[in-house]
Parts: C-alpha cells; sequence; structure tokens
C-alpha cells in the first residue's frame, strides 16, 4: 500500500518539478536571432539565446516563457510537455526603445524632441549603387534626392527641406561617419543612417548643419562567435533615354523636305529637294545612339569577417565595386577596405579604432562627344569597311552632318581618367570617470589624393588635330578633427538630467596644381613633351573650425522631455571681425502615451507632440571670399606681375538659419506609426555676388543680401496592412511640401547660364526662370509668336499683345526648377520566406528648360543637325489655317532662340526599384553548414510617367559658372538595371 501511495505522490508531483525547456528563436524570415531575452513570467528567471539562436531554460509545464528582443514584437509562449520550442517574433514597427544615433550622442525613439528620420541597412539593399543618395530615395519624407547624370561613379544631390541658400557651391547636407564630421565609408558597411532635419537635432552641429546632417554609422561585432558574410551582385544596366528618340535615316528624310515646301503652293518641291538629296540617303541608316551607348555590366562583392571575444569585438571587410558605363569607353572601379575594433581596456576605459581606405579609377567622356553622338546624321557611318572608327574632316566625301566630327573616333583616340585614393583613421576613447560622469575623445586623421588626366591625340580631328592636347591636375587634402567631450547623467526617482559639454577642433589643408599644352607627338600622353601653349597653374589653402559644444537633456517621468544645446563656432572662411558665430536651440515633447490617463487605452503604442527652435550656420564660401586678392598669372618684361582679381569686403558674415519645428507622432494597434511635421526655416544674410559700379574696377564682389523663407509640410506613414502566420503586407508613404521666398533684396539680379536666366527678387522663389514667353505659331503665316508687353513711363503693364519679332519679345518670369511637392512610397510582400519589394518615388510641379530641344527641334535652323522623334501631339505648320505647335520652317525666324517653348513640366512618378528575395530556412541551411543564405533579384529605374520630352525629369539642382538649376542639357542618361544577389553567411 506504502509503494502504491509514494509511486502515486511522485507521478502527481512531476508536473510541478523543473525540467530543462529548449528552443530556437527566429525572425519572420526564419534568421536565427542571437540575443533574444527569454524569461519566465513574474520571476527573475531567464536566459539569452546563443548565436544560432538557441536557448535552454528551467521552467515546467504551464510556465509561460516572455521573449523579447530591441525591434520585435514580444511573444508569450505557454511550456507544453517539454517540447522544442520554435518561435517567430515578428518586427515592431512602433519600436519605443530603439536607439537613434544623434552624432555626438545616442537616445531612445521616445526621448527625441526633434526631427529625426532613421533608415536601416536592411532598406537599403533594394538598390546595388556605390551612392548613398540613390539608395535613400523616396524613403524619407522631406529628403529630394537627385540623379541628375547616368555617369558611373557619379553622386546624386540630396536637398533637405528645401534650398537655404544662393550661392554657388556646395549644397549638399553635412556628413558625419560614425560620430566624426566627414570622413568615407562604403554602402555594404553602412548599419543605419539617420537623418537630422531641424535645429533640434541639427543644433549640436551649429556652423554647418543649415542643410541637415546626415549621419552614417557603419558596422560593428555582434554578440556570438565569429560571422563571415560574402555579398556578390552581378547584373547589367542599360542607358534609359527616357522620351529621347531621335530620327531614323526614313524620318529624317522626310522631315528635311519641310525645308522645301513651296511658300505660294504650300506644297514639297520635290524635283529640287531631290537634286540635293538623292532617294538613295533612304537606304543608309546608321543608329549613332545603338552604336555608342551599350549594355554594361555592374558587379559588387564584399566579404566581412567579425567577431567578439571577451573585451575585444572587430570587423572587417572588404568591397570591389565595377561599373561599366553604358557610353562608350566609360566606367568606375573601386576597392573600399575597412576594419572597426573596440577593445575595453579595464571597467572604465574603452578604445576604439576605424580604419577605412578607399581607391576608385573612373574613366569620364568630352561633353562635345556626348554632343555629336546625339546629333550626327543617320545618313553617316561613323565606321570604315575594316570596322574602324572613321577619321573626318572637310575633306571627307559624302560626309553629310554639320560638323566633320566623328565621335567614335575622337573617343578612340582621347582618354579622360580620374584616379583618386583616401584614408581616414579614426581614435576614439572613452573613459567612465565616475558613475554619473565620463569622457570622450573622437578624433580622425584624413588624406585624400586625386590626379585627373585628359587628353586627346593629335590623331583626332577637330580642335586638336595634328597638335594634340593634355591637361592634368593633381589636388592633396588632409584634415584633422578632434571632438573632447565631457558626459554627464544624473537620475533620481522621476527625474533625469543629462548631457555634454567640450571642445572641436577641425583644420584642414588643401593644394592644387595643374599642367596643360599643346604640341604633341603622336603616341605620348604626358605634358612634359608639349611643346606650346604650356601653362601652370596651382594653389594651396588652409581653413580651420574651432568649436565650444554643449548640450544638456532633462526628462520628467519619461513622459515630458526638453533638449537645449549652445554651440559657438570659429572659422577662418570669415574677417576676423565676423569669424566668432553663437549657435542656440531648444526642443521639448510631450510623450502623451505614457499618461496614467492613457493607461487603458491599450491600443495607442505612441502619442507624441514635439517643437523646436534654433539657429544653423552655413559656412561654406571658401577661405578667401572676404578678401582683396591678385592674380600672379600674368608677366610684366620677363617678370612676373600681379592683376587685381577679387574686391575685398571685411563686413561679409555668416549666413544663419532660424528654424521652426512642430512634430507629432502616433503610433496604435502596435501596426500603424505616423508622423507630421511643419517647419519654417529662414536663412539671414545670404551670401551673393553683388554688382559694383563701374568706378570699383570690379564686376561684382562678394555681399550679404536678403533672407530666403522655407516653409513646409511633411508626413510619413509606415503601417502592417495585413498581419498573418504566412502573410504580411506592409506599406510605407512619405510626402513633403516646401515652399520658399525670397526677401530683403534691394535690386533684383540675375544668373545666366547658355542664355537661359533665373531671378532672385523680392516674394519670388528661387530658381525661378526669365525668358520670352512662347505663345505657338501664327495660324495664317506658320510664325513664331512670342508674348509682347507695353508698359507705362511709370513700369506699369499697360497692354500685352503678339509679336513675332523675337527682339520685341519681353522676358518674364514663366516657371520654376523646385517642385512644389515630393514624396514615396515603398511597398513589402511577405509570404513565408519569400518577399517582394517596391519603391515608387514622385515629384510635382517643377518645371525643366529642355536645352537639348533647342538642338534636336531646331525647325530647321541646323539642316544637318538630326531631329528627335516628335510628341504625338506635336504638329508642324504646313498651309494657312494650320492649328499647329511647330512653325514653318520656311518661316521660323529665331524660333529656337531661349524662350518658355522649350520649358516643360518636370513631374513625374517612377518605380525606382523592385526587389524579390527568397532566404532558405534556418532547418536547410544548417545542413549544408551555414548560418544564412539568401538569393535576389534587384530592377531598378523599371519605369517612368512624365510629360517630359527629354531623357529624364531628374535634373542638376546644383549651381554653378557651367550648369543651371532645372536645366537638361546632353545628360549621360540614367540607366535601367537588373541585378542578381547572393548572400551567405558562415
Amino acid at each position: 500500500m506504502k509503494k502504491i501511495l509514494f509511486l502515486i505522490v511522485a507521478v502527481f508531483s512531476v508536473s510541478f518539478v523543473n525540467a530543462q525547456v529548449s528552443g530556437f528563436v527566429f525572425d519572420e524570415e526564419s534568421n536565427v536571432l542571437p540575443g533574444v531575452t527569454v524569461v519566465i513570467k513574474s520571476t527573475n528567471t531567464g536566459t539569452v539565446t546563443d548565436v544560432d539562436g538557441a536557448f535552454t531554460i528551467q521552467a515546467k509545464d504551464g510556465d509561460i516563457l516572455e521573449l523579447s528582443f530591441i525591434g520585435f514584437q514580444k511573444q508569450d509562449i505557454t511550456v507544453k510537455g517539454g517540447k522544442t520550442l520554435n518561435v517567430y517574433l515578428k518586427q515592431d514597427i512602433v519600436n519605443m526603445d530603439e536607439v537613434v544615433v544623434m552624432g555626438y550622442s545616442d537616445k531612445k525613439k521616445t526621448e527625441i524632441s526633434s526631427s529625426v528620420a532613421v533608415v536601416d541597412a536592411e532598406q537599403l539593399k533594394d538598390v546595388t549603387s556605390d551612392d548613398l543618395g540613390t539608395m535613400i530615395q523616396g524613403k524619407v519624407s522631406g529628403v529630394q534626392v537627385v540623379n541628375s547624370t547616368g555617369q558611373p561613379g557619379s553622386s546624386s544631390q540630396i536637398r533637405i527641406r528645401g534650398i537655404s541658400t544662393i550661392k554657388p557651391g556646395n549644397e549638399e547636407p553635412l556628413y558625419v561617419v560614425d560620430g566624426i564630421i566627414g570622413g568615407t565609408f562604403d554602402p555594404n558597411d553602412i548599419e543605419t543612417v539617420t537623418i537630422l532635419k531641424d535645429a533640434g537635432a541639427t543644433g549640436m552641429y551649429g556652423a554647418r548643419a543649415n542643410k541637415g546632417v546626415i549621419i552614417v554609422t557603419t558596422k560593428k561585432a555582434k554578440e556570438g562567435k565569429p560571422l563571415v558574410t560574402f555579398k556578390t551582385s552581378v547584373g547589367m544596366r542599360m542607358a534609359d533615354q527616357g522620351h529621347l528618340t531621335m530620327m531614323n535615316s526614313q524620318d529624317f528624310y522626310n522631315t528635311t523636305q519641310e525645308l522645301y515646301r513651296d511658300p505660294e503652293t504650300h506644297e514639297i518641291d520635290k524635283i529640287k529637294f531631290y537634286q540635293d538629296f538623292p532617294q538613295s540617303l533612304q537606304q543608309r541608316d546608321f543608329n549613332w545612339i545603338e552604336e555608342s551607348f551599350k549594355p554594361g555590366m555592374v558587379q559588387n562583392y564584399h566579404l566581412s569577417v567579425s567577431g567578439k571575444k571577451n573585451d575585444f569585438s572587430y570587423y572587417v571587410s572588404g568591397t570591389y565595386y565595377d561599373e561599366e558605363g553604358t557610353f562608350t569607353n566609360t566606367g568606375y572601379k573601386k576597392l573600399n577596405l575597412r576594419a572597426n575594433t573596440d577593445y575595453k581596456i579595464s571597467k572604465r576605459v574603452t578604445l576604439r579604432n576605424n580604419i577605412n581606405i578607399r581607391n576608385s579609377y573612373t574613366k569620364s567622356y568630352d561633353y562635345m562627344d556626348m554632343y555629336y553622338t546625339y546629333l550626327n546624321l543617320p545618313w553617316d557611318n561613323a565606321f570604315d569597311s575594316t570596322g574602324h572608327a572613321r577619321y573626318i574632316d572637310s575633306k571627307t566625301p559624302d560626309w553629310w552632318s554639320r560638323d566633320n566630327i566623328n565621335p567614335l573616333h575622337t573617343i578612340d583616340n582621347s582618354d579622360h581618367n580620374y584616379n583618386d585614393f583616401s584614408l581616414d583613421y579614426d581614435l576614439v576613447l572613452d573613459v567612465k570617470i565616475l558613475d554619473w560622469l565620463s569622457f570622450t575623445s573622437s578624433n580622425r586623421m584624413s588624406f585624400s589624393t586625386g590626379k585627373s588626366h585628359d587628353f586627346v591625340s593629335p590623331l583626332a580631328a577637330g580642335t586638336f588635330h595634328d597638335k594634340g592636347y593634355i591637361y592634368e591636375n593633381q589636388t592633396n587634402w588632409k584634415g584633422f578633427v578632434s571632438t573632447n567631450l565631457f558626459k554627464f547623467n544624473f537620475e533620481k526617482g522621476k527625474h533625469n538630467i543629462n548631457g555634454l559639454a567640450g571642445f572641436e577642433v577641425n583644420n584642414g589643408y588643401f593644394n592644387f596644381m595643374s599642367v596643360e599644352g599643346k604640341g604633341l607627338p603622336e603616341g605620348f600622353d604626358v605634358p612634359s613633351v608639349a611643346s606650346n601653349e604650356l601653362q601652370i597653374a596651382g594653389s594651396n589653402t588652409k581653413d580651420y573650425f574651432r568649436s565650444f559644444i554643449s548640450q544638456v537633456n532633462y526628462n520628467y517621468n519619461r513622459t515630458y522631455f526638453l533638449t537645449a544645446s549652445y554651440r559657438i563656432d570659429a572659422t577662418s572662411n570669415f574677417p576676423p571681425d565676423s569669424r566668432i558665430a553663437h549657435f542656440p536651440s531648444i526642443a521639448a515633447s510631450w510623450l502623451m502615451s505614457n499618461m496614467d490617463f492613457m493607461n487603458n487605452m491599450n491600443w495607442w503604442n505612441i502619442m507624441k507632440i514635439r517643437a523646436s527652435y534654433g539657429v544653423t550656420g552655413d559656412p561654406d564660401i571658401g577661405a578667401s571670399r572676404y578678401m582683396g586678392l591678385f592674380s600672379l598669372n600674368t608677366q610684366y618684361n620677363g617678370n612676373p606681375a600681379a592683376v587685381p582679381y577679387q574686391l575685398q569686403n571685411y563686413n561679409l558674415t555668416w549666413e544663419k538659419t532660424n528654424e521652426l519645428n512642430l512634430g507629432f507622432d502616433f503610433g496604435f494597434f502596435n501596426r500603424f506609426n505616423f508622423t507630421v511635421d511643419v517647419y519654417k526655416n529662414v536663412t539671414k544674410n545670404l551670401i551673393v555676388l553683388a554688382s559694383q559700379p563701374l568706378s570699383q574696377g570690379f564686376e561684382y564682389r562678394w555681399e550679404n543680401a536678403g533672407e530666403v523663407a522655407n516653409t513646409g509640410i511633411e508626413f510619413a506613414l509606415d503601417a502592417i496592412a495585413v498581419q498573418t502566420k504566412s502573410f504580411e503586407w506592409r506599406v510605407g508613404l512619405s510626402f513633403a511640401k516646401n515652399k520658399n521666398i525670397l526677401s530683403g533684396i534691394d535690386k533684383p539680379f540675375y544668373t545666366t547660364v547658355g542664355g537661359v536666366s533665373q531671378i532672385y527678387r523680392n516674394d519670388a522663389e528661387i530658381y525661378t526662370f526669365v525668358l520670352p514667353k512662347w505663345l505657338g505659331v501664327d495660324p495664317e503665316t506658320g510664325a513664331p509668336i512670342w508674348e509682347k508687353i507695353n508698359k507705362d513711363e511709370q513700369g506699369n503693364i499697360i497692354s500685352r499683345e503678339e509679336t513675332s519679332n523675337y527682339a520685341e519679345a519681353t522676358p518674364q518670369e514663366v516657371g520654376n526648377a523646385l517642385p512644389d511637392f515630393i514624396g514615396g512610397i515603398n511597398t513589402t510582400l511577405r509570404y513565408k520566406n519569400l518577399e517582394l519589394f517596391a519603391n515608387f518615388v514622385y515629384q510635382y510641379g517643377n518645371d525643366i528648360y529642355n536645352s537639348t530641344r533647342r538642338y534636336m527641334d531646331h525647325d530647321g535652323h541646323e539642316p544637318y543637325y538630326n531631329y528627335m522623334e516628335p510628341a504625338d501631339d506635336w504638329v508642324r505648320w504646313k498651309k494657312p489655317g494650320d492649328q499647329a505647335t511647330h512653325p514653318s520652317m520656311l518661316n521660323a525666324e529665331l524660333s529656337r532662340e531661349n524662350s518658355s517653348r522649350f520649358l516643360e513640366d518636370g513631374s513625374f512618378f517612377r518605380l525606382n526599384s523592385v526587389s524579390l528575395a527568397y532566404t532558405f530556412p534556418q532547418q536547410m541551411v544548417k545542413r549544408i553548414k551555414l548560418r544564412g543564405l539568401k538569393l535576389s533579384v534587384n530592377a531598378n529605374n523599371v519605369f517612368t510617367i512624365t510629360n517630359f520630352w527629354g531623357q529624364d525629369p531628374e535634373v542638376n539642382l546644383q549651381q554653378a559658372d557651367w550648369s543651371m538649376p532645372g536645366v537638361s542639357d546632353f545628360k549621360y542618361p540614367i540607366n535601367k538595371q537588373i541585378v542578381f544577389n547572393l548572400e551567405i553567411k558562415l
């Protein structure tokens, strides 16, 4: 009886005895998740998953295991029967514990009172490129990315919340790599990209932050055994000519007949036409575009090794990127090496060393080669009977194109390349002095050198035939940045206060030397053999920054947050009396979702109101714009001579931007996250090239004049629209509207490039085009019509009338290069291990001056230049009464001169990228001794919907002596791309 009783008690008790429970934790794509916390609910018993996502814990049947990991939703699992558990955690779209890298400091997402956006490495994988801007396009509200050229190795143009300056030069955001201003990186090494958009966030960077700040954080080792990752991408690129198609032989032949239309009968005089243009020409059809643009291969190979053991961690990587140009004899190659190490010297001292080495080689092109590729006639063959490019000159028989140039022959006998090398070394020391006080010293030494080589052989036709041409320049830059900060953190009860204070030193040295010459012997491409017109030039520049940095953060009960920063900058770029500037900022937020009255509203994840105000600056004027300068590039009696070069202005001072931002963050049902920001940024003391009285002896000098206000609204939505165990659909939307207005300009001024002008005046937007207004075609005569404005003596408009005399046409404001709004749409469909992602971008309301149409849609003014194929609604005038868009070729005087005729709508909607990826299940991967395996295919620039009748509606937004924002002019076409990718983890 006692034995039976003992057996019953033992069996009954087994369910109350702890047993070993084991399992694995994965993400939704079946990737293992190391570092997941596994705790028995309502106890202090817990463990963490290892590098393989495995865990073991002592628990009994009925216990509830709570699994949690940053970036994923918590999940509860009930222990039953001692089975091995396979747990799949879902990503948390509203992750309030996410740590955001802010540059000088890190903050939890809930603690941020500023307008900040974060893009992680996974969101960059749909595009294979060496350019970060291309990879973030359409993924961040308020950030405009413009790919103005498809040239290999080129960088996109990035504008954050509009244009804050009107001076030529650098208009790009400030880049911060691994917490230190400047630096280089490879996109494959990126862990996160943080974009700071308002003064509450950018104020810490004061003098250089009014165009926004982009913070790039590179990868580090994670817990666990060493990880080896190999990624390869191989694909093809094809030039995307958009709506631009040049006429073939038959179309050009038929179009040319319009020059022989009799003005009396309005019929084609075919007898005369056939005498000048034999019908046999229709049988000659050489396609210059197809011969000059070929598909190019793009390759990217990346290998990284990372690991962490005891007090030492490392991440080492190498990347080789090779991009063949789609235009003949162009391309780009890059090798990048990176090593990031962390060593914990003691409990209180940590040392970090980062090094990045980059070497690139670019084969570029000459603008005129692109020009002739489009404009040469299909009646001319570029190759001889042996397949070699022909030499063409004025004596060449049966050559019909206007200029005696064969661009393919010129390309074969010229070289345009650039070689670049850079090295960045970071040394960061962290010392924990007390529990509440630490010291960080972040230091970077940088060096870069580049050499460009432009050579045209004496064998090439044209300007340099029989003499050749060579130009080389060498640039060297070295810089040093040292940031030394004391950081503190106090917490008592519901109060927390933390912050930092310190100083920063930034020095730079740049030198430049160039040589050019002509008279080269055949077969030589070095400057030393040039026999005439030898010119040597050079310069060197030193600049410095000295900065005091401080910030204080306070929060009460993790609900009310206040951040105040104050920065003082001094730079050598301004006169001695203006070198120091002060940049304060303040930001506050209320996390309403942490209030007691919200406790019963479980469907709210986050509800926050934010506000910020601050001052940022822009010192990018060069190191000598305020000085009176002389040029020593001439001689007098065989001795060096100086001539006045620049008029001094010792009153020149900083451009400063006062930034006000109000934001709202909402997250609910753990599936939706919505952010809205409204802002007003006013930049004062704009630096401009102001015209001078003739008595000064100078046409211009640099002055401060006027201000520009950017006001706007932007919103972003991230949502999990559908979510089941096997299927998920995520959607991301972004929208941004910005308006800028100039004021304080005493006298309107213009910039003009290639005969196209833009005005800067009070109450107008930046980049406003001023051109004669095109009214169309006179239906009775076929002549072009412009608008003439008549004014009285006081300058008031009294009437408007039509005129066919271009000299009488009145230049007026007719459009603007900046869009009314921009945005993006991202969508992800996932079924088990298969994922489909698409990224759309859109832009509306900007105008583009299509300068190429002046040459390709020339109304017969250049009868030996090819035409572009017309749009469906274009109509050529042929007889009285015709309602036409294009004038008669016999009555088209000055019709192709600059006017609003060539100003077009630049709005577009584009499928920017689409990718299909399959992640192999862990069970399968482990069988072949791997830790991860993923295959994917990406397509970029898939299609574009636009009314712009040119190559591409993304056009230059950079001001320069040779380029104007919003003008499209024989650009290197962007490319369509399809790439296959393989990622292996060991």
